[in-house]
């Protein structure tokens, strides 16, 4: 058994987001975002590593239904990490003046290869010769492609209640297979 805590400053990001371009009908702007490693790797408070991210994003408004689409590169330092291209096509659709409904499919595609390498079978002699896999790691590129669901909901009295699941969709990457969110907002 092992157990311990740890507390501290995680990375710290600095973002920026720009529009470009926008009518009321649609909107495509830019967005770029650096992580910086601020945080103590060894406790769990931070990658270890620079991690830079930008993003075009285009969206559109038709009545109560909002598609959107966000596109871009994620960069990533280190020499065990890869870089990835990101996409996320989704809408937003008003359900009632208090309610809003939302769907996204977020995708994260590895460029390159891998540069962790899993282990071979090991072969034992004794008692007898067999061989054994050490790992029940596919041998396969970590791209993740994850659907999103979620509510908004609004009270009278200023009150926003907002819920989302992330349901992975394919076998990349190391995730649960629900991943939910909720909160609560008041507007004063």
């Amino acid at each position: 058994s092992l157990n311990g805590t740890a507390s501290g400053i995680g990375d710290l990001a600095a973002r920026v987001k720009v529009n470009l371009a926008g009518s009321d009908r649609g909107a495509f702007g830019f967005l770029a975002e650096g992580r910086f490693p601020t945080g103590n790797e060894d406790d769990f408070l931070g990658t270890g590593h620079f991690a830079l991210r930008a993003l075009g994003i285009a969206s559109a408004q038709y009545g109560t239904f909002s598609p959107h689409v966000n596109m871009g590169y994620l960069y990533r330092s280190g020499k065990t990490l890869n870089d990835a291209f990101l996409a996320t096509v989704g809408f937003d659709q008003l359900v009632s003046s208090w309610a809003t409904f939302a769907a996204d499919m977020i995708g994260q595609w590895q460029v390159g290869t891998s540069p962790l390498k899993l282990p071979g079978p090991v072969t034992f002699t004794v008692p007898y010769q067999r061989s054994v896999n050490p790992t029940s790691l596919p041998n396969m590129k970590d791209n993740i492609l994850d659907g999103s669901l979620g509510f908004k909901l609004t009270t009278a009295n200023g009150v926003t209640f907002v819920t989302n699941a992330l349901v992975p969709l394919n076998q990349g990457g190391m995730r649960g297979n629900v991943e939910w969110t909720a909160g609560v907002e008041y507007t004063f």
